[in-house]
Order: C-alpha cells, then structure tokens, then sequence
C-alpha cells in the first residue's frame, strides 16, 4: 500500500514568506503566516440572494440577525416573514426572515438557509418594527422579542388554516352599527357622562388618535365595567379599523367575549379571543386568524399586545396597572409601554383604563402625553367607606373568628341586606405557627420546612409530611398563627355565624356569579366572584400586610386591589377596612383621591431617581462578569452604584436622566453584545424594573 501523503522534506515551505515580512515587522509582534497582499482580500462571488434571519437563540450577539444565503432550490419559498431553518455552530435553529435581498459579493462565504418550515409570511414588517422597537426599550435583543410575540408553530393547525384560507381584501368599509345595545344600557355608567366623554367618543368615531387615562365608574354586576368598555369599542368600530382590548386575565377576557356576543350593537363584529388558556392549538390559530383574517375585534391578555391586526384605530388596556402585564423572562417588557409604542407608530388611539390611578399612568397626563378621563365628585352613588378608624383595636375579645367586634357588627349589617365579600390577603390555613405556650416556630420534624395548619392536619410546604404538632421543647399541643388564609377565616367564619352559608373562592375553586341571598363569600384578591346586583358589603382584611413586603409598587397594588373589590359593592352597600394600611392611604381610598395621590408618589419618586421619574436599568451576574461590564462600559452621564451582593449573586444599578434614557439603553445593548462574543458569563438586564 502507497502512501498517498507527500513525505515531509525537512525544509519549511512557509520559511521565505515569514522572511519576507519579518525585517518589516515592529520589535515584539508576531508575525503572519502569510504574506499580507497589496490590497484587501477579495469579496466572495456570491450569485444566491442573500436573506437577513433572526435566529431563535439566546445568544445575545446572534439573535439579532444574521446573514444567510438562498439557494436555488428555495428561490421562491424563501419571503420576508416566513419560518425557515439555518445551521449556526453546527445545529439547525429556527429563524424568522427579515428580508430579503438581491445577490452581492460578500467578504466572506455565507451558508444557505438549510430548509423552509413555513413559505408563509407569519411575521408582518410592522411587526418586525415593533419587535425592534420593544427590544431597544427594554435593552434586549430581536429574537427574545419575537419568541414571545409569536406562538410556537403548530404545522397541523396551519395546515387546516390554510387549506381553507381564502385571501380577502384589507380595505373594509365602515358598516353602521344598530342603537340596541345603547338603548338598553341607559341605566348604566354611560361614557358620554364623563366630562370629557363626549370628546372621546366623537374622536373614535371619526378615528383621530386619542390617548386617555381612564379612572372608571364601576359596575358592581359585573367584573369590570364591561358597558363601558362596549360603548368605547362600538364607537371605534364605526370606522373602518380594528379594536384590540386587552385584560389582565384570561377569565376577565373571555368574560368581556361573553358579554360582547350577548350585548354588541347590531351589526357588530364578533370577537375574537386570544389568550394562553386557549392551549397551543387554539391561540396559534387565533395568531393565523390575527395575521391573515384580519378580524376586526380582538380579546386577549398580556401577550395579544402583538397581535397583528390591519388598521387598528383603538388599543384599550382595563386594569394596566396589573402585575399580569409585565413579561417575565428578557427583555421583561410592559404591555402599557409596549402600547405606547404601537400606538405611536400605527397612530391608534390608546386608553389605560382602571378603577384606581398607577403613578406611571399618572406621569403620562402630567407629561401632557395623555388627558384625563374621570368622572365627577358624587357624579353616582358610590359605597361609603369605613376605614380603620373606626375599629375597636382596643377590644381585648376578638370572639371566634379573630375578628373585632367592629368588623363582626359591620357583617352582621351587611348580611341582613345581602351577601357579604370577605377580602383575605392570602389563600390556604393557618401560618406563621408557634407553640401557644413556649412560644417556639413550628416545624417539620423531617425537613425542619414551614409548616401550615389546613383543616386541623399540619402540612410541611417543603416535603408535604403530614403529621400532628407535639412542641418538642415543652411538649405543648395547642399553637397560635401569626398569619390566616381564606381557609382558616371562612372556618372561622363559619363558626361565628352558623347560619350564614360560608364560600371560599381562589384561583383554585372560582366561582362566577354569587345570588342576591345572605352569605360570606371569603375570596383572595384578583379571585372576587360578582354578585347579582353587587355586594351589600365588603370587609377587606389585613390592609397593611401587602405595604409589609418594602417595594416600590406595594402601596399602588394596594390601593388597585382594594378599589376592584369595592368596586363589586352595590352603591347602597358599605366598604370597610381593617389592620393598619397608613392614614395617608386609608385616606386615599376612603376620598378617592387616586389622581392626587400618584402625583405625590411621583414627587417622591423622583427625589430618589426611580421610574417613571428617571431611567434605571439593573444588570445582574457574578461578581467578576459585573466588573468587566464596568471595566467596558461607558455611562458618561448615569450613576453607578454597586456592584452590591444579593444573594449568591451581585447586582448593580445605572440611572440616568428620561432625556437621556436612550443613549442608556443603547449602551447596554452594545455591553451585552461584547458579554455574549467574549463569553464573560450570564448577565441578566432589567430596564425599568418593577420590583425594587
């Protein structure tokens, strides 16, 4: 056998090439291997055209678009839009194309795009910009965006959509609506009773942009103001364009989908859902129905924010000050931010709805960016507030349900005219246990885990043992909780009032529409059932335990809370609180003073630099991978404080000036970028956080 590999003849055949170079070479530097030429290497002939893909990685320096070339035998398949797979590192990935353009020389060899998943074009160019945009906001990269904008391909749902899809025209001339929902709604909150509603209303009909914050009226019977609401959308839908109402939760949006196919005007488009409880199948199709249907009225939660509908002329958002809104994983946008946006570029009128007032909403109508719309002082009756100045704190015998004999005689009023709603400020039984006579915290005999008492067993949350309590210092049998859930209250509750029907309500056991009968329905918050003709009363519990937690939005997720369930209460019936939430937010939500106290938050926000008043951003990572981001970075006029240890972690914070929040932004992406080619380890970046 030959041997086909020439033998080695001892001389170096790259000898003279590095002797040619190396007298012209400065002292101390190596040396080429090769000759460097007289001009700049030669571009690739390429003669394919060449697509822009944004890969589905989480490679930072990746994700935001790559260069790939389209062989001859996708020429035709391959359009800005579709789904296709490439090759990076040597595994296949998804990819979105972004464009497409014609054949060029390249300076270096392009792979081809290895296979079309979808010749369809599921992402549309103002989804691409919109993606962009969001991902320059939020500091993060295009992909991230993309992943959570467009729901996970289903090949057989797209195959049955397509199969029957039948291409219509865009352009859809306005068609009247009937007067029958206007007519017998009469005795409901009408828009037009605002003082500024009768403006809004004219300017969605003729569809001139219109940006609002919306303090609403509220509806006991229902779970939000849903007349309201038809009435802003119908108006909006006399013209030609589309409608996209977002809630805070699916049961909230396929509540309003209800409602709207029982109560919409004649002639009026039905609604289209498009929620994550619809599962992969349904919400991908919904997705299809989004970008090909184009159907005119949309009902979704947080990430319908991207659905792509054709001329939309209104973006209504009920409850944006809800901790549903903002998006958990990178780039962690907002919806409300992400609203903005869009309906800056597709010029739609955009309305923040709520019952209370956030400091962010707050900051938009100071800005003059958006105007007001809240109704007038006594323009309706409203339940009269009782906050917990009135309660006898002094009494030493709580009776049977730990309760002050002020909140029980406040129940017993209640029920004789009605059902009662009991706000818990957490769900389960007893917690925070002790021995009731030495005092010692309760733990699990196998994992020393926290332990909580549900229905007279003792359960370990770490490993789920079950086992009677026998205090192991002073052999006690009997414990005190320093905390009670909905559980352990409506136990109570039902001992305290025999008989009286007792109904506990979570996210686990919701119930829908409670009768016009007496009862104590004890309910975490968010989970609220309605009642026919509204609660005759409301007793919110433990007022001061969400302002316990030290974070920067606890006081307005309070004042959110408490104003959605009083908004449940008949305008004859009575609303009280008990713990200690502060005299100035007791105040607050006794006068309803929302507007005047997010202003103040936002004078305050802004003597310390935290948004909506300033641009902060936090990156967290190891301690060395935060110093080298440092050592890189370039933040002429920010603050830097830290990097501060949290945890096994470290964190620091930049903050600069509104003004110049975008040279921050783009500097953190930029610091990102070099992170992820230089490998430096994991950076996790937050711009704007809520939880501070």
């Amino acid at each position: 056998m030959t041997d086909i590999m020439p033998r080695w003849s001892g001389t170096d055949p790259l000898a003279i090439l590095r002797s040619r170079v190396q007298a012209d070479a400065p002292a101390g530097t190596q040396q080429e291997l090769l000759a460097a030429p007289q001009t700049p290497h030669g571009k690739w002939e390429n003669k394919d055209p060449i697509a822009r893909v944004i890969p589905d990685v989480s490679v930072f320096h990746l994700a935001n678009g790559l260069d790939y070339t389209v062989p001859p035998r996708l020429q035709g398949k391959v359009q800005p839009g579709c789904l296709v797979s490439v090759k990076i590192a040597g595994k296949l990935v998804h990819g979105w194309v972004r464009d497409v353009r014609q054949a060029e020389p390249t300076r270096q060899r392009l792979r081809p795009i290895s296979r079309v998943l979808s010749p369809h074009a599921l992402v549309s160019k103002s989804s691409f910009a919109l993606a962009e945009q969001v991902a320059r906001r939020y500091a993060g990269n295009l992909s991230a965006v993309l992943s959570q904008a467009i729901p996970p391909r289903r090949v057989n749902i797209e195959k049955e959509f397509f199969e029957s899809f039948l291409p219509e025209s865009v352009e859809t001339a306005p068609v009247p609506l009937g007067e029958s929902s206007r007519e017998t709604a009469t005795t409901d909150p009408l828009i037009a009773s605002y003082p500024a509603g009768k403006g809004l209303l004219e300017s969605l009909e003729q569809a001139h942009p219109s940006r609002v914050v919306w303090q609403s009226l509220p509806e006991a019977d229902l779970p939000a103001p849903f007349s309201q609401i038809a009435q802003l959308i119908s108006h909006s839908l006399s013209t030609s364009g589309s409608v996209l109402c977002l809630f805070p939760t699916s049961k909230l949006a396929k509540d309003f989908a209800a409602y709207w196919s029982e109560h919409a005007p004649l002639g009026a488009p039905s609604a289209w859902e498009y929620h994550s409880e619809l599962g992969v199948n349904a919400r991908y199709r919904s997705f299809l129905e989004c970008r090909f249907n184009h159907p005119r009225l949309v009902i979704g939660t947080r990430s319908a924010i991207f659905a792509p509908l054709e001329k939309l002329s209104l973006l209504l958002i009920w409850d944006e000050a809800a901790e549903t809104y903002q998006e958990k994983s990178a780039p962690y946008w907002h919806t409300r931010q992400v609203a903005m946006l869009r309906s800056r570029r597709e010029k739609a009128s955009l309305i923040l709805g709520s019952f209370s007032r956030s400091p962010q909403a707050q900051a938009l109508i100071m800005s003059t960016w958006a105007r007001e719309l809240a109704p007038e002082k006594q323009q309706m009756p409203l339940p009269k507030i009782f906050t917990p100045e009135y309660e006898n704190r002094d009494d030493p015998s709580l009776d049977q349900s730990g309760l002050s004999s002020t909140a029980l005689q406040f129940l017993r009023r209640g029920l004789s005219k009605g059902p009662v709603l009991i706000q818990a400020s957490r769900k389960g039984g007893r917690g925070g246990l002790s021995c009731a006579n030495c005092l010692a915290p309760v733990r699990c005999p196998q994992c020393l885990g926290r332990v909580e008492q549900l229905r007279g067993n003792f359960i370990c949350h770490s490993c789920g043992h079950h086992f009677q309590f026998s205090c192991p210092r002073c052999g006690g049998k009997t414990t005190r909780a320093s905390v009670r859930g909905h559980q352990q209250i409506g136990t109570e509750l039902a001992a305290a009032f025999p008989r009286v029907p007792v109904f506990n309500c979570d996210a686990d056991n919701s119930l829908h529409l409670i009768s016009a009968k007496p009862a104590l329905i004890v309910a975490t918050a968010e989970q609220e059932p309605v009642a026919r003709g509204g609660y005759a009363a409301a007793l919110l519990l433990d007022a001061g335990m969400l302002l316990s937690l030290d974070r920067i939005w606890a006081a307005e997720e309070a004042l959110r809370r408490w104003a959605n369930a009083a908004a449940k209460v008949a305008p004859t019936g009575q609303v009280m609180l008990t713990g200690d939430p502060g005299q100035r937010l007791a105040d607050t939500f006794k006068q309803r003073t929302f507007s005047s106290w997010a202003s103040q938050e936002l004078a305050e926000r802004a003597e310390v630099g935290i948004p909506p008043t300033a641009a902060l951003a936090v990156i967290r990572g190891r301690e060395d991978t935060l110093h080298r981001f440092l050592a890189e970075s370039s933040f002429p006029d920010a603050q830097v404080i830290g990097p501060v240890q949290e945890g096994e972690h470290f964190h620091l914070l930049v903050r600069s000036r509104l003004d110049q929040g975008e040279q921050l932004r783009s500097e953190l992406r930029r610091l990102q970028a070099v992170a992820s080619r230089r490998k430096w380890g994991q950076l996790k970046v937050q711009v704007d956080p809520q939880d501070l």
